[in-house]
Order: structure tokens, then C-alpha cells, then sequence
């Protein structure tokens, strides 16, 4: 294999899918990149058998001089097109004895490779229901939820998210048990289509990037996005190309990414969504905001409880304290419909809800065991369940 092509074209291709590599996989050759090139274009393949990523630039004539396929070890080739001047021209040609020798100007680098043959490929997803909906509105549901998605559990759905389809409408649900995170929009879709599936935590956060990224490129401009759900897999393809001046990308540079679905059942979030609420708040998210940074400064390090004690005049007290006994008090205005009462909750948990409102802040309450539904007000589209604490 010999190919000769730009630092910048090659660089961005790999920039996109690099991080899908697992260099602490027990298959050590996922740690690499598999590079597929004929005389119309190069094929970079990044994957960790949950995640993959594939980019696919067209080349100019003359960029392939011979065909053929290696893996190079993706965080190595990164770093070493990267350190190159820009505009630089890079030649990559493979060797005997598994070597690929990289040349630019006056650089010389041999990397050692293994055999492409042996790169494992995730699959292609069966049975398809497509899914169109907005670069802008995809991205809106995912950056709005992704953050109540659980880390570690053993109730393995947890640690993904919830694409829903029903009524025409796409639903993304992530929940850890303690709090839940909800985002709506409505899609182009037969009114009788109901389906489900639960996408692994990194593949949330590498859709949200790609998505991110073209927004990037985009600017104020926005572009359709197609979902391919099948039985086990969710495959997107997105446009990286050169965007002309009506906001169209060309497909000089496309990624493909692929991911497997978990396979279990995820909660019927329906049910755990707050009714027959009779006491209603109302916060300026700015000032509920900054009144929750100070006050959980003091709070307890493992808890992270803070006290919010509503009364009938509006003035709520946020407190918290720890085991040294420190204390912090902070009274913010709010408007308060209810009786009296006393919530605890865990403010890192509060604090990512704050984090992406834009707006005033709802909070719909019934008891001081019950748990609380958070929204911005005038927006039904995103909701936000948070369970209260005992302290």
C-alpha cells in the first residue's frame, strides 16, 4: 500500500473517528486504525466492538499509488500528523516485517502494523426503521439528557439511553434510578410506528460530538439527519465535506457510525413521571444557579445534600451542612403556590438539570418524600425527575 495525500485532509478524517479506538482492549489491534485504500478513496475504520467509526475521503488522482489495506496504532498516527506543518505532504507506504514507513519533508517515521485481515468489523444493521430528524434537534436531545444516564450498574440499560418512538414523536430518556431526564421533539414519521432502543453511553457521547462538530462547521445553518435503527445496530452517516455557501456538505469526507444497541428492557418512564403535583415554584434559573454553588460548598462530600425550605411568603431557604459542622444559609425569592415544606436534595444532580435550562425554572412538588418534576417554564418538551433526599 502507498499513498501520498495533504496533512489537513488526512488529519481531519482521523480527528473524527479516533477516539472510537480501544487501545486497553484485550484485542490489542483495536487500539489501531484499519486504513482501506483504493484509487477513488481512503477508508479509515475506528471501533472497540460497541462503538465503530469509518470515514471515507475521496482522494485526487495520483494520491493512490498502490492499493492495498493496513492498521496503524490510532493514537501514534494521530500525534504524528498532528505535530506535522500544516499543509504538509504525507507518504505512507507499507513494508515487509508488518512496518509502515510515514515520510514528510525531512521526517521519517516506521510504525509497526498488524494484519488487516484480523480487524474484527461490528455489522451492518438488518430490518432498518429510518428515523429523519434535524442535525440541531438530535443534538438538543441528546446534550439535554446524556447526563442522567448511570455510569456503573448492574441493570445494564441504565447506562445507555432510550430512543422512543410513539406518536410521532422521538423521546430520549436516561435515567440512574435517582434521577431521570426526558427530551421530546416531534419527527416526520406513520402515526402507527412504535419502537424502541437503548444506545450504550458511548455511543451517546460520540454521536453528540459528530453531531456537535458538523454544527461547527455549519454555523447558523442546520442539515437532516437519518437514524437506521435495526434489531441490533444504529448506523448514521454525516456529511464532513466542504459546506458551500446555501450550507450543503459535500460527501468529499463522510463518517459512518455504527453502534450496537444494548439488548434488555428499559423502565417504563411514564410511570415514574410526578402527578397530581399541588405545590408549584417558580426560580430565576440564573439566581437559583449561583445560590446553589455557594451553598453546596458546605454540603456533605459524599451526599451532597442541600435543605430548600419553602414558605408561603415566596422566600426559600437553601441550606446545607457536613460532618465539621459547617453551615451555609442563603434565602433566594421565588414565586410559591403550597403549603409549607421542607425538600433535601443531592445538588450536583439539581445542578446538571440548571445547567441546561435556559430559562425560569419549574419545580412541581407534592410531599417531602415524593419526587419532584423540573422544567423551564413554558417548555413541555423537556422534563426533568429528581428524587429527594434523607439527610
Amino acid at each position: 500500500m502507498q499513498l501520498s495525500i495533504n496533512r489537513e485532509s488526512l488529519l481531519k478524517a482521523i480527528n473524527l473517528i479516533a477516539k472510537a479506538a480501544d487501545k486497553r482492549h484485550n484485542m490489542v489491534i483495536l487500539g489501531n486504525i484499519k486504513l482501506q485504500l483504493s484509487e477513488s478513496q481512503l477508508i479509515l475504520t475506528a471501533s472497540d466492538l460497541e462503538v465503530e467509526l469509518t470515514s471515507t475521503l475521496k482522494l485526487p488522482a495520483g494520491a493512490c499509488v498502490a492499493a492495498g489495506t493496513t492498521t496503524l496504532p490510532a493514537t501514534k498516527l494521530k500525534d504524528i500528523c498532528k505535530s506535522l506543518p500544516a499543509q504538509a505532504q504525507i507518504n505512507l507506504t507499507t513494508q515487509e516485517n508488518e512496518r509502515c514507513l510515514l515520510t514528510s519533508g525531512k521526517s521519517r517515521f516506521t510504525l509497526g502494523t498488524l494484519p488487516s485481515e484480523d480487524y474484527p468489523s461490528l455489522g451492518n444493521p438488518e430490518n432498518i426503521t429510518p428515523l429523519i430528524i434535524s442535525r440541531s434537534r438530535l443534538t438538543d436531545l441528546i446534550h439535554k439528557t446524556q447526563f442522567a444516564m448511570a455510569i456503573q450498574d448492574v441493570r445494564y440499560y441504565l447506562t445507555g439511553m432510550l430512543f422512543d418512538v410513539s406518536q410521532q414523536q422521538l423521546t430520549t430518556v436516561a435515567t440512574d434510578g435517582h434521577r431521570l431526564a426526558l427530551a421530546r421533539s416531534v419527527i416526520d414519521v406513520s402515526s402507527d410506528l412504535n419502537m424502541q432502543a437503548i444506545l450504550p453511553r458511548k455511543a451517546v457521547i460520540e454521536l453528540e460530538r459528530l453531531a456537535s462538530e458538523l454544527g461547527k462547521m455549519l454555523g447558523d445553518k442546520d442539515n437532516p439527519v437519518t437514524l437506521s435503527f435495526g434489531r441490533e445496530f444504529l448506523q448514521v452517516s454525516l456529511p464532513f465535506g466542504e459546506v458551500d455557501s446555501a450550507g450543503q456538505v459535500s460527501d468529499d469526507l463522510v463518517v459512518t457510525f455504527t453502534a450496537r444497541l444494548i439488548d434488555g428492557k428499559f423502565p417504563d418512564y411514564r410511570r415514574v413521571m410526578p402527578s397530581n403535583t399541588d405545590k408549584l415554584a417558580l426560580f430565576n434559573q440564573e439566581k437559583m444557579t449561583e445560590v446553589l454553588r455557594r451553598v453546596a460548598i458546605l454540603s456533605n462530600e459524599k451526599s451532597r445534600g442541600v435543605v430548600f425550605n419553602f414558605a408561603t411568603d415566596g422566600m426559600v431557604e437553601v441550606r446545607a451542612n457536613n460532618a465539621e459542622q459547617d453551615e451555609a444559609v442563603e434565602v433566594i425569592q421565588a414565586k410559591y403556590q403550597g403549603e409549607p415544606m421542607e425538600l433535601s436534595f443531592n445538588a450536583a444532580y439539581l445542578q446538571d438539570v440548571l445547567g441546561v435550562i435556559q430559562g425560569d425554572v419549574q419545580m412541581h412538588m407534592s410531599q417531602s418524600n415524593a419526587s419532584v418534576l423540573v422544567n423551564q417554564l413554558g417548555d413541555e418538551f423537556h422534563q426533568y425527575v429528581i428524587m429527594p433526599m434523607r439527610i
